[in-house]
């Protein structure tokens, strides 16, 4: 039978955000749906306001990075049940593509497209989430891949950050660069999804964690998360400052979590001998970026250098977010410290969520529908 609840509906690109009655359908084959308890606001959903939703129709329900209980499972459906607490992803390898097929599917594109189970209300318009998710509602319908369990010890007010910002950064480090024991590693940009690649540097074992960012308390932040330096980049020249640092060698590892051409070039310039630089941020459209190729100690031909773009942390989620789950639980990684304030699925709220994130006044705001996880746990407010 289908389900009445409310949307955090974008109509068209760069439009206000209007919570508004929703309709949800019973799920159809292999699909969940799903009551959500809590999601994140994301700069992907920014992104998504200002630039469309990768290819996807308006309007576009916002919300990707999000937790709740499965409140039904359509037929065929077996790794879930209804009462499963689960957080929603997108990044889900799609098994069918050339880099699946030839055994990659941490390369995946992650081509899946929502089901249309989801309508608004006043004109019984097809609402696509962002990324095929819309977590930013009470209700939402995905593809059962889409859905991980999670353990009963961890609020899924801080489990809905593994579906994106911090299944991003952690899997940056810990999939796409390969941090090893012993590793100098520097994070430009100390957003959640940089500070996520921080914690997935230390949890690897990196020995030095050198972290850039313009914003002091971001700066701070990174301390309390385990940087060992930082860098404030509004100061001077950042590389020349990494280098200094690392007395001239550079990192082995350099991670842009910004989104700008120039942040990515500065990864490149920052790197010792045959240092890896992982662009995580996703960048304008367009845009364009130009390397230094020789004749400097920061050039990337003679220094071997490796430039590594991630797709959300190159996530196989259903084997990585239990893994991640049971760090945030053993305390190897810390979400509670992640959410800066839990807000309500308003307009007003979304609204300044988005604001304090541009403004860099929070790691995380996150949306929490009381009632829904009896597990969840206040955040301190900002």
């Amino acid at each position: 039978m289908p389900k009445n609840g409310l949307g955090a509906i974008v109509e068209r690109a760069g439009a206000p955000i209007q919570v508004e009655p929703i309709e949800i359908d019973d799920p159809g084959p292999g699909e969940v749906l799903v009551r959500m308890a809590a999601s994140g606001v994301c700069h992907s959903d920014v992104w998504a306001i200002e630039h469309g939703n990768w290819g996807a129709p308006w309007p576009m329900m916002l919300g990707h990075e999000g937790a709740g209980v499965v409140d039904a499972i359509g037929e065929g459906v077996g790794s879930v049940a209804p009462g499963d607490r689960v957080v929603l992803t997108w990044a889900v390898p799609c098994g069918r593509c050339r880099q699946c097929l030839r055994g990659a599917p941490r390369r995946c594109g992650h081509e899946l497209h929502q089901p249309p189970r989801v309508h608004r209300a006043s004109d019984d318009e097809v609402l696509t989430g962002v990324l095929q998710c819309g977590t930013l509602a009470t209700h939402t319908v995905v593809t059962e891949p889409q859905v991980v369990a999670m353990p009963d010890e961890l609020a899924l007010s801080r489990a809905c950050l593994l579906g994106c910002g911090v299944s991003t950064g952690i899997g940056a480090a810990v999939q796409t660069a390969k941090v090893w024991p012993g590793a100098t590693v520097a994070v430009i940009g100390l957003g959640g999804i940089g500070l996520a690649a921080l914690q997935g540097a230390r949890v690897a074992g990196a020995q030095r964690l050198i972290t850039i960012d313009v914003v002091p308390a971001k700066l701070e932040w990174a301390v309390g998360f385990g940087a060992t330096d930082t860098v404030d980049a509004s100061a001077g020249d950042p590389v020349e400052a990494v280098r200094a640092l690392t007395g001239g060698e550079g990192v082995d590892v350099a991670f842009e979590a910004v989104g700008r051409p120039e942040c990515v070039r500065q990864a490149v310039e920052m790197l010792g001998f045959a240092g890896t630089a992982v662009a995580i941020g996703v960048p304008p459209v367009p845009s364009e970026l130009t390397l230094p190729w020789n004749g400097s100690n920061r050039a990337a031909y003679p220094n071997k250098a490796n430039l590594l773009i991630t797709d959300g942390g190159d996530p196989i989620p259903s084997e990585d977010f239990p893994e991640m789950a049971r760090w945030a639980i053993d305390g190897s990684i810390d979400l509670d410290r992640m959410v800066t304030r839990e807000i309500l699925l308003t307009e007003n709220d979304l609204t300044e969520a988005i604001r304090a994130m541009l403004a860099g006044e929070v790691i995380r705001s996150v949306v929490v529908f009381p009632g829904v996880d009896p597990r969840g746990v206040p955040a301190v407010q900002a």
